[in-house]
């Protein structure tokens, strides 16, 4: 039986938060919930059945305010019946004959994937980022009086209202024609969110944090992106809620501004400041192949043949880990032995064989020892690069660290997984100067001092990045959090994830936090009737004596899954929707 729908779940809730992930896991372990016919019918069903409106709420880091305080961003996880019930939806919406649910060909965020594509039920966002900048590029070569002009929605999807979400919905739905029990999913789920908005007292109705929250995202802003997709005669990008307009600055001026009245018709409003700035096309162009360069070739390579390694030779796990962790390297190691003995894996692996011949060589080839050489060589090269980059950004215009910003990331990121401690304290104080770092400066800082008290400040996300790569080191160490420190909603959980990664800590302000008590499955019993169907459902499918939390994180369920680097995936998450 196909366990496509329990794939693409697993792979888009993993680079969204922890406790979705492994709440999917347990529920994916039954053969049966596992099964697209189980999802496609049954979870469906009871997702439409239920009217409770209740989600998980998590607090997330957002940004630092400029008085230094920590803003979150609410992060909303459905329950993981749900999380397969929506994922079978979207997939419905990918088949080519529900085209209406699909953005516009300018429109280059959440384009729904390939029905079959066990990646996930959008396409990669990099690839959008890429078709967006090329074609930026051709309009600027059209005139060297061109302009190019940035800017961006606040708060996007918790200013949407319900009802315009639901109109358009159901406009969809009615052009579409598509089954009436999709329809009413959609509807039911909508429902939901307006109700625990209206709780939380959080935005306008639609959460962030489900997916579908991005295909009504991208069907609220159809009708504003064909009216301005025509006004501009197609000089206009969208990408989430960062837009781009081209052309003679007048022309532009007064494009903004009937963007920014279309927007206001729905309740939306368009930032000022720094995220609303001109740049010249000639400008512009010099960094048109910032997305098309062979900067991360490198470790594309080496995360590439960690996987064709482990899934060869599996038996040869411990030894990797042990070298990675002799040579401070933090890569996450999965054991991707159960994935191996799935049938359907040997039969694909034996049909991918007789196809292509000449791989079982190139695997053959892959050591402990090549791997690390590989590893050292991919740390030497990105550190030489980001201290290059670094030394001039001080010195850039707007745009100029605009683009130097997300090749900061780049390097930064990977390589808080291949630095010494030492190492990282040195990177630190250099990132430091830079703005939008705040979320890898202070995981790394963590991870080089030991020091959990301003990660677990900073919420759920941020935790779970810098537990990953302390447990990855292989030291059964205590974490220091300083005493003094205030509990709150947002400590509780990080306290959560602590626990979910078996990282002890000296703070001791913990109170009864459910998903605390999920974490560490002591009174786990008093969670089965817990009126939060998230919470509910994950302590049900955990059981009583089945705590299987680090079991899970550390292995994989299929080999299609993509082996998460959750300090790089939040590093993306933090700084858009």
């Amino acid at each position: 039986m196909s366990n496509t729908l329990a794939v693409k779940a697993l792979n888009q809730y993993r680079q969204r938060d922890v406790f979705a992930y492994l709440a999917l896991r347990y529920y994916v372990s039954s053969s049966v919930g596992r099964q697209d016919r189980w999802i496609n019918e049954v979870c469906t069903r009871l997702t439409r059945q239920d009217t409770s409106g209740t989600y998980q709420r998590l607090k997330h880091f957002k940004e630092r305010a400029v008085n230094g305080e920590i803003i979150h961003r609410d992060i909303y996880l459905p329950s993981p019946s749900e999380i397969l019930a929506e994922t079978s939806l979207i997939t419905e919406l990918c088949h080519d004959k529900n085209k209406i649910f699909h953005p516009r060909s300018f429109v280059y965020s959440y384009r729904l994937a390939n029905p079959t594509d066990k990646g996930g039920v959008f396409q990669p966002y990099f690839d959008g980022l890429k078709e967006r900048q090329r074609s930026i590029a051709t309009e600027c070569k059209k005139s060297s009086s061109y302009v190019v002009f940035y800017t961006d929605i606040k708060k996007f999807y918790p200013t949407i209202r319900i009802e315009d979400a639901k109109s358009v919905w159901e406009a969809a739905c009615s052009k579409s024609g598509i089954e009436r029990h999709f329809r009413a999913l959609g509807s039911t789920i909508l429902e939901n969110h307006a109700k625990v908005s209206q709780n939380d007292s959080t935005g306008e109705g639609l959460l962030t944090g489900p997916l579908f929250s991005h295909v009504i995202a991208n069907l609220l802003m159809d009708k504003i992106d064909d009216e301005m997709h025509r006004l501009t005669a197609g000089n206009y990008w969208r990408y989430v809620d960062d837009i781009v307009l081209v052309g003679e600055k007048e022309q532009v001026e007064e494009w903004r501004n009937q963007l920014a009245n279309k927007c206001q018709n729905l309740g939306l409003n368009l930032h000022s400041g720094d995220k609303d700035f001109f740049v010249d096309g000639e400008e512009w162009l010099k960094g048109e192949f910032d997305f098309n360069n062979s900067i991360s070739t490198d470790w594309i390579s080496l995360i590439a043949n960690i996987k064709r390694f482990l899934l060869a030779r599996p038996s040869k796990m411990d030894g990797l880990i042990n070298t990675f962790q002799a040579n401070h390297i933090r890569i996450p190691v999965l054991d991707y032995s159960t994935a191996i003995k799935d049938r359907s894996y040997l039969r694909k692996a034996q049909d991918w064989l007789r196809r292509y011949h000449w791989a079982k060589n190139n695997v053959r080839e892959i050591s402990v020892e090549s791997l690390l050489d590989q590893a050292l060589a991919c740390r030497d090269n990105y550190l030489n690069q980001l201290k290059a980059i670094a030394e001039v950004y001080s010195q850039n215009a707007v745009y100029g660290r605009k683009r130097n910003l997300p090749k900061i990331r780049f390097f930064a990121g990977r390589l808080a997984y291949l630095l010494s401690h030492e190492q990282l304290s040195a990177l630190n104080d250099t990132l430091r100067e830079v703005d939008g770092l705040e979320l890898l400066v202070e995981t790394t800082t963590a991870i080089a001092t030991n020091d959990f008290s301003t990660v677990v400040r900073m919420g759920a996300n941020a935790t779970h990045a810098a537990a990953q790569l302390k447990v990855a080191e292989g030291k059964n160490l205590m974490v220091h959090i300083d005493p003094n420190l205030p509990y709150d909603e947002a400590v509780a959980q990080s306290l959560a994830v602590l626990a979910i990664n078996e990282l002890k800590h000296d703070y001791r302000k913990a109170g009864e936090d459910d998903l605390l008590v999920l974490a560490t499955g002591k009174g786990l019993k008093q969670c089965f009737r817990s009126d939060n169907k998230f919470v509910s459902e994950f302590a049900c499918l955990c059981g009583v004596d089945d705590i299987r939390h680090q079991e899970l994180l550390n292995s994989c369920f299929d080999r299609d899954e993509t082996l998460a680097m959750d300090l790089l995936v939040q590093i993306h998450n933090s700084s858009g929707v």
